[in-house]
């Protein structure tokens, strides 16, 4: 009886050989495999994702496979089925792919996925169909959970009639999130407050202020959406709610940032560096402020912009082409505001300190801004504005460093018939009896320059104690070396000039 079994199996064997090898056979278009590549079709709101399906050709002659998908897709999902068809030759195989992308509304469902693959012998022209059915499951931004009459989405309703319902469960949820919202605003926070008020960092205090009123608002905007999903609304209805969550979640968190921005930096920061000493950092916190009240904003716009569904390429694009028509028209604001913000950093001079101007004239600093820097023109006493621009694109002197004092000479011309000596020591007197001009290591030095025409001419050089006293002292210095002069004998030399007369 075996050997009859095993006699049997070795007919049926050979008879499916020869179907298989016979030309008949290698040319029928059922010789396509079509497996399905991927096992798990899940789709979450938001996101993208491929599916794979393999037809294989088993034959020997060209197939023509075309996918067709049969089922309807919900509108918040957009799709796409390549390559749209194939030709396969003998022994070859080919990848079809459904491409998925949900909306970040997308809403949780069960979505039916019928597709079709009709393959056409390319020899023969018979045809035939290879259906697939699968389920794909659509997962919203945070899942489907059952809150069907449950208060707060958790305990199933205890309530007594008429509101042992939805809307029972729903007022009851409500009031309950309104109330801890409260406690966190009226509780918590002078709680905290208490409990670190011997400590002598402020930044508990600040992470308080900042944080109370947006975590109050967070707590209640969550506790509304989730008390919503009780009432067994539609899913595409709760779909909405997870968006407009989302878009209330990004805008608490632009008030905090906000908030941090004012607090700490524009608040805590300003008090840091008001020092009295150096405006700059109060320019430099002012600056940053500036910039985080405007950055913080327009990054909202974005992001919400985002999650509404608008193609941010697009808004970037026309943003971009905007800034540049925007930048050329203010181009020299621009260079302004970065020169003032070089000079913020940088800090080659702070107000009180004196510079030249390109006039010739000297200048003390005002005030230095974003745009401009203003100065005191000492010569004229008239104050003067001038472009950040052009004082970052020239040479910065400031008078007053490294320190204050300021060097200078004086010349004197003397008949060449005197002593050099002699001279030099009057200088020297003249200059001890000048209080602005520093003795020690810092006392003056006299040189000879020249001598011509019967004159000699010295030069002393003196330090000045302070760069506002020097014009004081050059003057005070030639009345005393005048003085000296007298006491001593001493006279200047008077320019000669020769006339010549042609009495011819």
């Amino acid at each position: 009886m075996p050997r009859r079994g095993f006699g049997c199996c070795l007919v049926l064997l050979a008879a499916l050989f020869l179907i298989c090898i016979s030309p008949a056979a290698m040319s029928a278009p059922g010789d396509v495999s079509v497996f399905q590549v991927s096992d798990e079709l899940t789709l979450d709101a938001g996101t993208s994702v491929s599916f794979e399906w393999v037809a294989y050709n088993n034959g020997t002659a060209q197939l023509l496979v075309i996918p067709e998908l049969l089922s309807g897709i919900p509108e918040r999902i957009t799709w796409t089925l390549e390559p749209s068809y194939a030709v396969i030759e003998g022994g070859n195989g080919c990848s079809f792919y459904l491409n998925l992308s949900a909306g970040i509304d997308m809403y949780t469902d069960l979505v039916p996925l019928d597709i079709v693959f009709k393959i056409t012998d390319m020899i023969t022209y018979e045809s035939r169909e290879v259906e697939h059915q699968m389920v794909l499951r659509a997962e919203s931004l945070y899942g489907h959970l059952d809150r069907e009459n449950r208060i707060m989405g958790v305990w199933e309703n205890f309530l007594p009639s008429p509101l042992d319902n939805n809307w029972g469960a729903f007022g009851l949820s409500i009031l309950i999130w309104v109330i801890i919202g409260l406690a966190v605003m009226k509780v918590v926070g002078p709680t905290v407050n208490r409990l670190t008020r011997k400590t002598q960092s402020k930044w508990d205090d600040i992470a308080i202020e900042v944080l109370k009123l947006p975590l109050t608002m967070l707590i209640i905007a969550y506790g509304v959406i989730s008390s919503l999903q009780i009432l067994a609304l539609p899913p595409s209805m709760v779909a909405d709610l997870e968006l407009i969550y989302m878009v209330v979640l990004t805008m608490i968190a632009s008030i905090v940032a906000y908030r941090v921005l004012v607090k700490v930096v524009a608040c805590y920061g300003k008090e840091k560096c008001d020092d009295g000493k150096d405006d700059a950092k109060d320019m430099l916190v002012d600056a940053v402020s500036l910039i985080g009240k405007v950055v913080i904003p327009v990054a909202a716009i974005f992001i919400i912009a985002g999650l509404l569904g608008f193609n941010l390429g697009n808004i970037i694009l026309g943003i971009g082409f905007l800034g540049l028509v925007i930048g050329y028209a203010t181009q020299n604001t621009l260079s302004n505001m970065f020169a003032g913000m070089q000079l913020l950093f940088d800090r080659p001079f702070k107000t009180g300190d004196r510079v030249p101007l390109s006039d010739g004239h000297t200048a003390q600093v005002l005030d230095v801004g974003l745009l401009t820097t203003s100065f005191l023109d000492l010569d004229t006493n008239e104050e003067v504005i001038v472009p950040n621009a052009l004082i970052e694109s020239q040479v910065i002197v400031n008078m007053n460093a490294p320190d204050l004092s300021w060097k200078s000479n004086v010349k004197v011309r003397v008949p060449s018939d005197k002593d050099p000596r002699v001279v030099e020591e009057l200088m020297m007197e003249a200059s001890r009896r000048t209080l602005q001009i520093l003795q020690g290591a810092q006392a003056p030095v006299v040189r000879v320059s020249e001598v011509k025409d019967g004159r000699m001419l010295l030069t002393i050089f003196i330090w000045i104690d302070d760069v506002a006293n020097r014009h004081l002292a050059r003057t005070e210095y030639r009345r005393n070396l005048v003085s000296v002069f007298k006491e001593n004998g001493m006279e200047f030399a008077v320019p000669r000039s020769q006339v010549w007369l042609n009495r011819g």
